[in-house]
Parts: structure tokens; C-alpha cells; sequence
């Protein structure tokens, strides 16, 4: 015997069906803007590689602090952590999210930098946050600084960031952390500063190509020491002083032995090596961080005596060197140190230790891993990269009087088509809608013709103006308009106009009073049309607009150039863009539903 369903239950099954593939449906078509709406708040490099979710950032350790039992190790996360030295656990740790991190130390503080949010002045014994000063550099987007330097006497903190046209020095209060002065340097436009060190009330200051020394008392530059012609992308990282007036100096793929007081590169090596991230002297040795590991260079024969090349604890993307080790070759970023043991910080956030006369480390740690990278910032560097600000309003301009014009005359002319009837009336509303089967873009020329035509004419400028752009707008979204409108006024009862002339109205009076308020609905959904049609056009107004004229798609289409396509600051873009036509929808749907429904039942 089947078994029976009752009607009702039928009905059930099918309302839950059409609901669940209507939700379906909803979710497929809001996909693209929710997808849009995450990948705003991601970081460039995560979109470009095509990483779905957000990645963690990177724990390099790029310096650490000696203390009597512990170690402080500084990452590029901007996060400090202590470690005790003997078991190698966590003691201590803060994170001050941020990035191109830098730090300089007194007994009782260290003195946090970094790009993103400034500088910290931070209690060395339970790592609390006791002041902090904001940049001092405005209205730029953060992923255009280089790195941060700063250093710090007894009363003073100096602070430098690398950015291009910017060749200051910031003079902070150690006390108050309040900016107390600028250090204009006067130099070339293509120099910035790279690196700092302070020594005897001298700033030895490294910049993308020289090594400057500025007298603090005298407030003036008193040597230069130009590296040479050959470009280097990395500049000065690193100042190490070896005797009296002599220095080393780092870059990225060199060592320089200079002499200040001769204003000389006396020598220039590289030693086979590459990418040299830090280094210190013991006696007559160099001790190098490197790509290949640590290497060991006697300064007196002018060669590498040691290099200790296997010091990386293998990680899923490390090589190995030897398959009964545990260590692969990796790149060194930060050396330290202590009695016969070098500490070997290293990408990832970890840590090796070395005794001096082994080849492998006897002991190793890692970091925990960093934040994810959520760029809530992405909505405040957009507006820093480019005057979007200006864009919105050119669109709101351009696209309300294209919508208010376009209204009115494809209302007037809908009626007139519907209602009177004249020689042509039907070839007439033929020949509207046929403007609308020729492409746009075979009109672009002949437009731009027509425009200079008009200008050497007349002397009145059009390309470039919102008048321009607005006739240009109307006149193609008229036609098109005028063919929704038409079914409208179609649906309008005939009947009550009849009426209203039996009560005296003349035929103005019929439209404006009857006709028109019954229409208004159709009216504004025909209008939202027009008006999200102009606010995402690009073609027109890439080629008919200037400057102070350029709307939000042309302003989209900035973030990706010649040398750098910021997808990241392009998707907050067009999240801003989107949320005025989603305000407007939501205002107006009441009207857009009737609207859409209005011309549906004629009669």
C-alpha cells in the first residue's frame, strides 16, 4: 500500500523547497559582493598570490637585547619577547602590531618604532606601555614607508622613517615622548635615510647611497661619504663603528670600510656573500649574518676564515643539507654574542644557538607565529593614495543631474508617445530605441571630435567639464529610459484623465496632478537605473573627463599601473563605491517594488 501525503504537507514541502533554492540563488548573486567586501580588508601580497584566507605575519628576528638572565628578541611583527636563557620558555611578550620595526634601549625602557603607528615607549621589566607618540608624517599610506631607525642619547630619542622625499629627523623627549624639533637635512631629492647611529654627540646617519655624520651641537652636517654610483636598492642598513673615525657600514650585498674624517670608501667587499643583515666585531673578527649563514671574516688577512652555513631549524619550505640533521641552510637576520655561544635569530622567528667550536647548533626555539593579517587600514590608505574623496563627489554630481534630466525628458516624452497620438508616432518611438543598438564605443570618437569642434568654435570648454559629461550621459540613457516609462504610463486608466478634463484641467494640469504622482513609482525605479547606469560608467569618462572631473570607476582604475597594482586598496574602493547605490536601494525600495509592478496589469 503507498503511502498517502496529504495536500498540506505537499504545500510544505514545496514552500521549504522554493525557500531553500530561492536562498540559494540569493547567496550565488550576493557571492561577489561579500567576496569583494573580504578581500578589501586583506593584504596585497595574499590577493596577488591567491591565498583564500588571511596570512600570518612573518616573525623574523631582526634583533636581540642581552640581559642578565634572560634575552629579548625583537621581531618584525613588532612584537618583543623574553626568553629565559637557560630553559629557553617564554617570560614575557607584547605585540604592537605594525610593521618596518625599530628599537632603541636605555636601563629602564625600550623605545618601540614603527611605521604604521608611531612610537612606544615601553617598561623593560613588565613590557607595559607607558607612552606613545603618534608619526610624524600624515596623509600617507603606510605601505610607502621603508624602514624606521631610531636611537636615543640621555635626554632625547631620534627618529627617522624611509620614504621618498622625506629627509628629516625627529626629536622626541625620552621623558614625555612629545616631538621636540625637527632635523631638515639638505639633500638630494633622491636620498632618504636608512639608518641611524649615535656616538659622542655625533649622528652617524646612513642613507640610500652616502654615510652623513651631523654634529648635534653644532646642528650641521660636517662629513659626507658618497658609496658610489652603483644603485642600492637597500641602502645603508647597518653602522658598526671598528676605531676612531673609522667605520663598516652594510648593504645589501656589500661591506664598506670607511674612513669619515677622509671623507673615503677606503675598501668594498662582499666575500661571496650576499644579503648581509647584521653583523658585530670581536677583536680582529667580523662576525656576518648572511643568506648562506654566519660567516667569520679576520679583519687583519681581509677573508673568511669560518662559515657556519648549516644553523636553521627546518621548517616545511627549508632544503636539507644533511638528512641526519635537523638543520638546513638558511638566512641569518639578526647575531648576538654571549661568553663562547652566538645566538642566531633567523626568519620565522627562530632562534639557533652555537657554540663556537661546533658546526651545528647544540639548541634552537621558535617564535610563536605571528597575527593574522587583517588590513582594517585599507580604508585609510585609499583615501591617502589617491584624492577619492574628489572622485565620489564628481560621481554624485555627474550621475544625480544625468539621473534629474533624464527624468524629466523621457518623462514628457514616454507621455507624449502614450497619449497623443501624431504623424510618426510609431517610427518615432522606433527610432529611440534603435540609437540604443549601435555599441557605445563607436560613438567615443565622434564625440571627442564634436567636443573639440565645439570648443574652437565657441571657446567654451566641454571635455573636461561636468556639463559635458552630464549631456553625453543624458542623451544616451534617455532613449532607453523613455521605452520603461512608456509601460507605465500604459497602465495608467485612461479614464481618470477623461475625468479630470470633465472638471476643467487643462492638459498640464492632468499630467502634473493625476498622471504624474501616479507614475512616480515607475518613475523611481527608472531613475535608480540611470543613476547606477552613470555611476559605473568608465569608458565615456575616461576619455571625456580631466582631472578634477575624474569619477569613482576612473579612480578604481588607478590602483593598478605600470610599476605596482594595489588589488588590496582597488577592492576597499569599490566596497566605498558600492555602499551610496546600496543606501539608495534600501531608501527607495518601496518605490523601486512598485515601480517594478506598476506596468504590469494595464487598465
Amino acid at each position: 500500500m503507498s503511502k498517502f501525503i496529504s495536500y498540506y504537507k505537499k504545500e510544505l514541502i514545496t514552500k521549504n523547497v522554493l525557500m531553500a533554492l530561492m536562498f540559494i540563488f540569493l547567496i550565488i548573486n550576493l557571492f561577489p559582493i561579500l567576496w569583494m567586501v573580504f578581500c578589501s580588508i586583506k593584504n596585497n601580497a595574499d590577493i596577488l598570490s591567491g591565498n583564500i584566507g588571511f596570512s600570518r605575519v612573518r616573525t623574523d628576528i631582526y634583533s636581540m637585547y642581552k640581559e642578565p638572565n634572560s634575552i629579548s628578541l625583537f621581531s618584525v611583527d613588532g612584537s618583543i619577547t623574553r626568553i629565559d636563557k637557560s630553559s629557553k620558555k617564554i617570560l614575557n611578550q607584547i605585540t604592537i602590531k605594525g610593521q618596518d620595526v625599530n628599537y632603541t634601549s636605555d636601563e629602564d625602557y625600550f623605545y618601540l618604532s614603527n611605521s604604521n603607528n608611531g612610537l612606544f615607549k615601553i617598561k623593560k621589566a613588565n613590557f607595559k606601555i607607558v607612552k606613545k607618540a603618534k608619526i610624524p608624517i600624515k596623509g600617507v599610506d603606510a605601505n610607502k614607508f621603508g624602514n624606521t631607525s631610531i636611537v636615543n642619547d640621555e635626554k632625547n630619542i631620534y627618529f627617522a622613517v624611509e620614504l621618498k622625499g622625506v629627509r628629516n629627523i625627529y626629536v622626541y623627549s625620552k621623558e614625555t615622548l612629545n616631538k621636540i624639533k625637527t632635523i631638515h637635512l639638505d639633500l638630494p631629492a633622491s636620498s632618504f635615510i636608512r639608518s641611524l647611529k649615535l656616538n659622542n654627540g655625533r649622528l652617524y646617519i646612513g642613507t640610500n647611497d652616502s654615510i652623513l655624520l651631523y654634529d648635534l651641537s653644532k646642528e650641521t652636517l660636517t662629513h659626507s661619504v658618497f658609496l658610489g654610483d652603483t644603485y642600492y636598492p637597500s641602502g645603508v642598513q647597518k653602522i658598526i663603528f671598528l676605531e676612531g673615525d673609522k667605520l663598516i657600514l652594510l648593504a645589501q650585498n656589500s661591506v664598506y670600510f670607511i674612513n669619515v674624517a677622509l671623507n673615503e670608501v677606503t675598501k668594498k667587499r662582499d666575500y661571496g656573500l650576499t644579503r648581509f643583515e647584521d653583523a658585530f666585531i670581536d677583536g680582529k673578527f667580523i662576525y656576518l649574518a648572511n643568506a648562506k649563514g654566519l660567516t667569520v671574516v679576520d679583519l687583519n688577512k681581509d677573508e673568511p676564515i669560518k662559515i657556519y652555513n648549516t644553523l636553521i631549524k627546518e621548517l616545511k619550505d627549508g632544503v636539507k643539507v644533511d638528512n641526519n640533521s635537523p638543520y638546513v641552510t638558511g638566512e641569518l637576520t639578526s647575531i648576538m654574542k654571549m661568553e663562547n655561544v652566538f645566538y642566531l635569530g633567523s626568519t620565522f622567528g627562530r632562534l639557533s644557538l652555537l657554540n663556537e667550536e661546533l658546526t651545528t647548533p647544540f639548541s634552537d626555539m621558535q617564535l610563536p607565529m605571528g597575527y593574522r593579517l587583517v588590513k582594517w587600514t585599507n580604508y585609510q590608505d585609499l583615501w591617502k593614495n589617491i584624492d577619492f574623496g574628489l572622485y565620489l563627489k564628481n560621481s554624485a554630481i555627474i550621475s544625480g543631474f544625468t539621473m534629474i534630466f533624464s527624468m524629466i525628458l523621457a518623462t514628457l516624452t514616454s507621455y507624449a508617445l502614450i497619449r497623443y497620438q501624431f504623424p510618426g508616432n510609431k517610427k518615432f518611438g522606433i527610432a529611440i530605441l534603435s540609437t540604443q543598438m549601435i555599441p557605445g564605443i563607436m560613438y567615443l570618437i565622434p564625440l571627442f571630435m564634436m567636443f573639440k569642434l565645439v570648443t574652437d568654435m565657441t571657446g567654451i570648454p566641454i571635455k573636461g567639464t561636468y556639463a559635458g559629461l552630464i549631456f553625453i550621459y543624458t542623451a544616451f540613457f534617455v532613449p532607453f529610459s523613455v521605452w520603461i516609462l512608456r509601460s507605465f504610463f500604459a497602465s495608467i486608466p485612461v479614464e481618470l484623465e477623461e475625468s479630470a478634463r470633465i472638471d476643467g484641467c487643462n492638459a498640464f494640469q492632468v499630467f502634473y496632478k493625476i498622471v504624474l504622482p501616479l507614475a512616480v513609482p515607475g518613475i523611481i525605479a527608472t531613475g535608480i537605473y540611470v543613476f547606477l547606469m552613470a555611476w559605473d560608467e568608465l569608458m565615456f569618462a575616461w576619455v571625456l573627463t580631466s582631472g578634477d572631473t575624474l569619477t569613482i570607476p576612473i579612480g578604481i582604475r588607478l590602483f593598478v599601473g605600470n610599476f605596482q597594482n594595489r588589488y588590496d586598496l582597488m577592492l576597499a574602493a569599490a566596497t566605498v563605491a558600492t555602499v551610496p547605490v546600496l543606501a539608495l536601494f534600501f531608501i527607495l525600495q518601496k518605490h523601486i517594488v512598485k515601480g517594478l509592478t506598476a506596468g504590469a496589469v494595464k487598465g
